[in-house]
């Protein structure tokens, strides 16, 4: 169950919206910390390589939903789900400010499904397991 949102969420940017998107399209079956989750890994991605949370979405492959979709369809396909407000909200923190995440991946700066293991992952142990998704805290 996602979490309760603000009756007067702000504005949405198109980053903040773009963020909701992938968040959605990458953990949505994993609920309001799954999707936390991926925001985190957004963010520290972002602080660690001085980059904005879009520069970090945007990346030549660095989110596999991106490869069979844009990021506009994304937000087409989830933005008039009841999901939606609750989604932005997390990216609102994500790109507004990340030290309000509650740190559930523990530094964690890629995921990716529990049962996959790519090329980065292997020899490495997941600082952080959610349902379906493994954190991976790699060096920088």
């Amino acid at each position: 169950m996602l979490m309760m949102v603000p009756a007067a969420i702000r504005a949405q940017s198109y980053e903040e919206k773009a963020v909701a998107a992938v968040l959605m399209a990458e953990a949505w079956n994993q609920g309001s910390d799954g999707m936390t989750g991926v925001g985190e890994v957004i963010a520290t991605r972002a602080r660690d390589n001085r980059q904005t949370p879009w520069g970090v979405i945007t990346a030549d492959g660095a989110f596999s939903c991106l490869r069979r979709r844009s990021i506009d369809q994304w937000i087409r396909r989830f933005q008039t789900t009841k999901d939606w407000p609750a989604v932005v909200a997390i990216a609102q923190r994500v790109v507004r400010q990340p030290s309000a995440l509650p740190g559930l991946t523990k530094g964690a700066n890629h995921f990716t499904r529990k049962d996959e293991k790519p090329h980065w992952a292997k020899g490495r142990r997941p600082v952080f397991i959610l349902k379906d998704h493994a954190f991976y805290k790699l060096p920088t």
